[in-house]
């Protein structure tokens, strides 16, 4: 607890300043309280099965995305619960393995926007410092600088074991690629959209492409253009790829205008509690706001496929509501989707609890339309039941299945397997890619879908023109899955 001033009782001032002060540091010990719950008890798990082979069961929503059952130890909980899991399979590794292996050490470090060669040199050039810490993290703790540190050490001590065991090595690290940004990238396939494809790694490249760079970049450009005095003072505090991650991330999901001034201003003061210094003094909303509309305009020029695609589909879900009727689509795969977001009522429940009347108060939906969840939602849900079970995912899992893979983990468009079937896997994901974005046209078909349940009479909105990219460039691209 922050001290207690000498003339706390005689300044009221002073006593205010140090309650505050006080909140704040009981808040974060209860917050600290239940992460320390949470590890003892996600270690506990990993302790109890650590001899044994085991499954996760899975749910899937009913867009087709799939999500681990238990709690706490599971391929979707925090990174250092991750980090505790190994495959039960075990292959012997080989030369494409161990350059897997590398490349996954080095993205976990941080290096993940760096191209493979790149990484793997770095783990290469430091290959005795991996190896100190993989054998003995507590001793070397510069694992913890790490942008993944649980990860980056788990990876360091697969690393050092397969130093120190040399050709009867076995593996069965997970060995994770992620998607640069799946929704983004859905989109530009979609339409087509060859400027968003390149910024999101659906197409070739020498070296990994980064939307939200490149968002950055251009937000910078326009700060420095523009002859509002808050565009130097921005350029001062600094605009880099973190500015704009989360409102570049999120908008394929939905995402507005008004939560991209919220997601700047978090971020910004993010910034001033860790220490830096505001160019603006007492204002914040002016400035924050005049940030999130540079930032907003940016997206729009590097993904402009994205908003046109979701305004198009903002405009059939009105449509859907306006008549009263659910939507509905099939996936790719066969999975079909029901997409029914209700008003609800309120209830009031009153009961006895040990001699004391207590009462709650429930909602229960009353199968009426909630106009405005189906309009925001529609664009999240359609994007996931394409890149879910029903979708890419699904097909690349069976792709996986028939080049001999068994073991994966997933956590939605990250995907984690053997380093010895890394490449097998980099190769599934791109098949599947141009299977279903190359050879169909998804924009098309969901529109003939939706158009058969509108009453008659009432048409959807003309779909959205479409670019000349060629999907089947994915096959060549390295960063596309990385």
């Amino acid at each position: 607890m922050p001290p207690k001033p000498e003339n706390i009782k005689t300044d009221e001032e002073v006593r205010r300043q140090w309650r505050k002060a006080a909140a704040r540091t009981h808040f974060d010990n209860e917050r600290l309280k239940s992460k320390r719950l949470q590890v003892m008890k996600t270690m506990n798990l990993a302790e109890k099965f650590k001899s044994d082979a085991i499954y996760f069961p899975v749910s899937v929503d009913f867009r087709g995305r799939v999500y681990p059952v238990p709690y706490f130890l599971q391929p979707q909980g925090p990174e250092w619960a991750k980090s505790l899991l190994s495959f039960q399979e075990s292959q012997q590794m080989t030369e494409s393995g161990r350059m897997w292996l590398y490349a996954h050490t080095a993205a976990r470090w941080g290096l993940d926007k760096d191209p493979y060669i790149n990484r793997i040199k770095w783990v290469e050039e430091n290959i005795s410092l991996v190896r100190r810490i993989g054998e003995d993290p507590l001793s070397e703790m510069t694992w913890t600088d790490a942008d993944e540190p649980w990860a980056f050490a788990r990876a360091c001590m697969e690393v050092a074991r397969m130093h120190k065991e040399g050709k009867s090595f076995k593996t069965n690290l997970p060995i994770s690629m992620d998607a640069t940004n799946q929704g983004l990238q859905i989109y530009s396939m979609i339409l087509k959209d060859p400027v968003a494809a390149l910024a999101t790694n659906v197409t070739p490249h020498d070296i990994p492409q980064d939307v939200y760079q490149q968002v950055a970049d251009r937000v910078r450009k326009k700060l420095f253009e523009d002859d509002n005095p808050y565009g130097d003072k921005w350029l001062q505090f600094g605009i880099d790829r973190k500015t704009t991650k989360r409102q570049t991330m999120t908008l394929c999901y939905g995402s507005t205008f008004f939560s991209c001034r919220t997601y700047t201003a978090e971020w910004f003061y993010e910034r001033v509690k860790s220490g830096k210094v505001s160019p603006f003094g007492d204002e914040t909303y002016r400035p924050c706001n005049y940030l999130a509309e540079k930032i907003w305009g940016s997206i729009g020029e590097v993904v402009q496929s994205a908003q046109v695609g979701m305004d198009w589909l903002r405009s059939v879900a009105a449509l859907f509501v306006q008549n009263d009727v659910i939507p509905r689509w099939t996936t790719p795969l066969g999975f079909p989707v029901k997409m029914h977001y209700e008003n609800t009522n309120p209830y009031t429940i009153k009961t006895m609890v040990g001699g004391t009347l207590r009462q709650h108060r429930l909602r229960i939906p009353n199968g009426q339309t909630n106009s405005r969840k189906t309009v925001n939602a529609i664009c999240p849900n359609w994007i996931h039941s394409l890149d879910g079970a029903g979708g890419l995912l699904g097909h690349t899992m069976n792709l996986a299945q028939s080049h001999g893979i068994q073991s994966v983990m997933t956590i939605h468009d990250s995907i984690g397997v053997l380093s010895t079937q890394a490449e097998v896997m980099h190769q599934s994901v791109r098949e599947a890619t141009v299977d279903i974005f190359g050879e169909q046209d998804q924009l098309q078909n969901l529109a003939q879908q939706l158009a058969i349940q509108l009453p008659s009479g009432v048409s959807l909105p003309s779909l959205p023109n479409r670019g000349r990219l060629n999907i089947s460039e994915v096959l060549s691209s390295k960063y596309y899955f990385n």
